[in-house]
């Protein structure tokens, strides 16, 4: 017999009314999202959202927090090299890029958007210097690591882009890396830590 929804833990139906709001926001995007269209999917009435989230910019951000919970843990088990690393986290949020520019758009006006952008930027930002550490001197390593990531955050923000993220940030890597003088050619670790298209 189905468990009462009162019976249900409150964390379980948390986690479903995130499922389905995810489902809702990846089809249809933040703005033609309803809180009224992620209760009737959900099976519960309207105002029953506003239990869990106090508005659709927290219910937004509830769903991009989890989305990315689940990959850094995924991204932090990989084995491989840093810039193994950055690629695998680039293809997760370009899988999801119909979200991005909704983030970019609400970010400035909703503190809880723009908490989970920076926390986004941050993790970035983290396999960003870890990769660039091999490319740069030690001394341009955080401006690399923050060049990298306006990259990758202005790629996603770009509704309609003519070339993936992943071709511009592989692009600036290696203009990263340093030519020795003598003989024209890129260092052993620049050629092994950027992954191939």
């Amino acid at each position: 017999m189905p468990r009462n929804r009162q019976e249900v833990p409150r964390e379980e139906r948390i986690d479903a009314l995130l499922a389905v709001a995810e489902q809702q926001f990846l089809a249809r995007g933040f703005a033609a999202t309803s809180v009224a269209e992620i209760a009737r999917a959900a099976g519960i009435e309207p105002g029953s959202v506003y239990w869990y989230f106090r508005s659709k910019d927290h219910a937004f951000a509830a769903v991009l927090n989890r989305l990315l919970d689940g990959e850094v843990d995924r991204i932090d088990a990989l084995d491989g090299d840093p810039a193994q690393k950055l690629f695998a986290a680039l293809d997760s949020v370009e899988r999801r890029r119909s979200l991005h520019p909704c983030v970019a758009e609400r970010a400035p006006h909703s503190p809880t958007v723009m908490e989970y952008h920076e926390r986004l930027h941050s993790w970035l930002h983290d396999l960003a210097l870890a990769t660039v550490t091999d490319h740069v001197d030690e001394t341009e390593q955080d401006i690399a690591a923050d060049a990298v990531v306006a990259t990758i955050e202005g790629g996603l923000a770009d509704p309609a882009p003519t070339r993936p993220t992943s071709s511009l940030v592989r692009y600036l890597l290696a203009a990263f890396t340093v030519h020795d003088p003598e003989t024209g050619a890129r260092p052993e670790t620049a050629a092994r830590t950027i992954p191939p298209s």
